[in-house]
């Protein structure tokens, strides 16, 4: 049985608090990613940043240019120990409505499982379904 830690990613781009949410959108273009966790100044997780969190923040018609993370960011930080098998990750993220997971290990983030990671399994292993 897989585990998270087979299909989640490590290499996770972080955002600080203070960054201006028209830097955020920069970042998600050029890591092509889709959300990132939010980190404050002692670099503990405080809440997660999404590209729709930023679509929503633009239809207020407010500048991103000026507005910081911070002021959008969802604080409440859905996780799952690395040691979970992918099973339990989909029920979470199930549960709890979202798209992604902070992995911890030991209270360390140690990656990030989205939904797009449970599509790529899927195709990699489509004759097995």
């Amino acid at each position: 049985m897989k585990s998270v830690l087979d299909i989640m990613t490590t290499s996770v781009r972080t955002i600080h608090h203070n960054t201006f949410i028209g830097e955020v959108e920069g970042i998600f273009v050029t890591q092509k990613i889709s959300a990132a966790p939010v980190v404050d100044d002692l670099g503990d997780t405080v809440g997660f940043v999404s590209k729709s969190d930023i679509t929503r923040f633009c239809s207020t018609g407010e500048d991103p240019a000026y507005a910081k993370v911070h002021e959008i960011v969802h604080p409440k930080v859905i996780s799952i120990e690395s040691s979970a098998s992918v099973g339990e990750a989909a029920d979470k993220m199930l549960d709890e409505h979202v798209h992604h997971l902070v992995v911890i290990d030991e209270e360390d983030m140690v990656g990030v499982v989205s939904s797009l990671d449970f599509v790529e399994l899927v195709a990699r292993n489509r004759n097995k379904f």
